[in-house]
């Protein structure tokens, strides 16, 4: 198993430990794909934690409700790791599990 990279926190070195326990990445692209959904993982959980705090409406400067900016942030990073799944294979079922073709 590859060392986990030391920049990253919880959720990343968590899903990095068990991606790697699991798959054998030995291309250099598949290691920065992973070390990418990794950090978007931690980038996730501190936008969490951020609308946890605060809400996910907030109030601008007008006292006008509004989305938190970190709504946005959650949103995107959830559609770029499922992308980075799909692109290191990682999504495939095995043959065992009932599921209908895409």
């Amino acid at each position: 198993m590859k060392k986990i990279p030391m920049d990253l926190k919880k959720n990343g070195a968590a899903f990095w430990k068990a991606a790697n326990a699991e798959t054998i990445f030995e291309d250099a692209h598949d290691i920065a794909r992973l070390l990418m959904a990794a950090k978007i993982l931690d980038e996730i959980a501190e936008a969490e934690a951020a609308v946890a705090d605060a809400g996910m409406i907030i109030l601008d400067r007008y006292g006008r409700p509004k989305e938190h900016p970190a709504v946005k942030i959650i949103r995107d990073d959830r559609i770029l790791f499922c992308r980075i799944i799909r692109e290191l294979a990682l999504d495939i079922i095995t043959p065992d599990e009932p599921r209908l073709p895409r």
